[in-house]
């Protein structure tokens, strides 16, 4: 029988052994997902251990024996991340060696002081360590400094983060189009902010063979939140040359018919075929005049149309900006505001040169038209029916982006909202708080649907306001408090006036050539904040 002594020194060196894992937890487990869920079961493990090798002491303590107390807090390690941060492999790695180590040390130390239930622990570090190695090989495949936390939290923690989403994304990427179409109501929705970030390890964890044969069985995938933007873009492009393809094939054999039986058919043929044309328009932007590439994000050609276009790789950006249109948008018009996203990456990229910027136009939801005396819900500009339906699908843009994001430390999130458009940007912050923009800007705002700033979840003196005078939407102060009132606590921007006489060329022009509306809109962006003249 071992000596009580050396069982004590045994029982102390082997109550450590799971430390070193949970340190390398609390320095991750920010990441959310599974991770937390894990970090609690690392917890009871550790207890449980602490508990078993007492247990064995006292079986093995003679009278007059002490029973040290083993159990112990780890000590806790301080992780700092910002908008789209990522893990260190190194912690990573660590905290499989740490599991691997007590994999092989705990059953030994089981049979030197005949306690099972250590033995049982060992059972459960060497499972954790075989699953944690085999999804962290396929995390780090890709190399990179930083893991990307979103998959962490459902890649190398989805073990712990058990969901539905996965058998969808399963079925979608086999041709299931009820799959996918469940997974596109899902992110209508917005009520789980892990979606995007769950669909983003899904897709990272395939391998190259399983990833081009989901794009060729089903064709809308682009259109999921949380897929890698080149995907995406890949994706809907071959969407939208199929899409012309079928309607240019109605409209030359099919209209003749139609013109004479059901003439608002083919006015629906012929307004789709519009927006292809404006979609095509947009992304033949990109590339121009020292441009970057344009991204397809998302398109709808039905009714009044949907889109959302980057000028630039939100992925890869140092500054990202999304820009929300408002009232009277709709997608055959939608190319002047391609152009408002077009020339703020112009003024942004002229005054730094050095950093990676995207600027998305993004029309992702039904914007209200003018009817002020028909208030019909979801419509009409003088309800916010279609902000709400509108900030659920912006929120789960941004939850993509961020899904998708390289690991940065320096990148930032901005948004701006235009007249209603802001509307639906401060709804989707209050959807998303502290987890949604790391700036918003509104212009030309007739309310954001809060009172104060500070309702926006964003940091103090990240809100910013433009109003030009003359602007007849940006004192309209119809949903909460007018922005631009010193009561709100936004931090305001120089804005030129507008000219009396057509007030309508007020709200529209902060995007003007030259303009110092233009100018610090791109400083806001840039986070050059010194500049913005206020």
């Amino acid at each position: 029988m071992v000596g009580f002594q050396h069982a004590v020194r045994h029982a102390a060196d082997v109550a450590g052994i799971l430390d070193d894992p949970a340190r390398a937890m609390a320095a991750q487990a920010w990441v959310g997902g599974g991770a937390p869920a894990f970090a609690a079961e690392l917890t009871r493990q550790r207890a449980a251990l602490a508990a078993a090798l007492e247990a064995a002491l006292r079986r093995l303590a003679q009278e007059g024996d002490a029973v040290p107390s083993l159990g112990r807090p780890a000590t806790s390690m301080s992780a700092v991340h910002g908008s789209f941060a990522g893990v260190e492999p190194a912690q990573l790695r660590r905290l499989v060696t740490g599991l691997t180590t007590a994999a092989g040390e705990l059953p030994r130390a089981a049979q030197t002081l005949g306690a099972p239930e250590v033995a049982a622990i060992g059972s459960w570090s060497a499972a954790q360590a075989d699953d944690l190695r085999r999804r962290l090989a396929l995390i780090l495949r890709d190399g990179g400094t930083l893991a990307p936390a979103p998959l962490v939290a459902f890649g190398l923690y989805g073990g712990h983060a058990p969901s539905t989403v996965t058998a969808l994304l399963t079925g979608a990427a086999a041709g299931d189009a009820a799959a996918l179409a469940r997974l596109l109501d899902l992110q209508r929705q917005a009520s789980d902010p892990t979606l995007a970030a769950r669909v983003s390890a899904w897709w990272r964890l395939l391998d190259t063979s399983a990833r081009e044969q989901a794009e060729k069985a089903q064709p809308a995938l682009g259109l999921l939140d949380g897929l890698p933007v080149t995907v995406r873009d890949r994706a809907n492009r071959a969407l939208l040359a199929t899409e012309k393809t079928r309607l240019a094939a109605l409209l030359t054999t099919v209209a003749p018919h139609l013109a004479l039986t059901w003439p608002a058919a083919l006015d629906r043929v012929m307004l789709q075929l519009d927006h292809v044309k404006v979609i095509e328009q947009g992304l033949a932007q990109g590339g121009r005049n020292g441009r970057p590439p344009a991204y397809l994000l998302s398109f709808d050609l039905d009714s009044l149309g949907q889109a959302a276009i980057s000028f630039g790789d939100p992925d890869a950006a140092d500054r990202v900006v999304t820009y929300v249109p408002g009232m009277n948008t709709r997608l055959v018009s939608f190319g002047e505001d391609l152009n408002r996203a077009a020339v703020l990456w112009d003024q942004a990229h002229y005054f730094a040169p050095g950093q990676r910027i995207a600027s998305i136009a993004w029309l992702g939801y039904r914007a209200p038209q003018v009817d002020w005396y028909l208030p019909v819900p979801g419509r009409s500009v003088a309800t916010d029916g279609a902000a709400d339906k509108g900030a659920r699908t912006l929120a789960s843009l941004v939850d993509g982006l961020r899904a998708t994001h390289a690991p940065s430390g320096k990148a930032k999130l901005t948004m701006l909202g235009h007249s209603y458009g802001s509307l639906v940007t401060g709804k989707a912050a209050v959807l998303r708080p502290g987890r949604f923009a790391d700036e918003l800007v509104f212009v030309g705002s007739p309310g954001v649907g809060v009172w104060k700033a500070e309702e926006l979840g964003v940091a103090p003196g990240k809100v910013w306001v433009g109003e030009a005078a003359g602007d007849p939407v940006g004192d309209f102060a119809r949903y909460g408090n007018d922005p631009g009132d010193d009561s709100f606590g936004a931090r305001r921007f120089y804005v030129e006036d507008g000219p009396f006489y057509l007030t309508f060329k007020a709200h529209s022009l902060y995007w003007d050539d030259d303009s110092e509306s233009l100018k610090n809109l791109a400083h806001i962006v840039n986070g050059n904040y010194r500049k913005v003249t206020s």
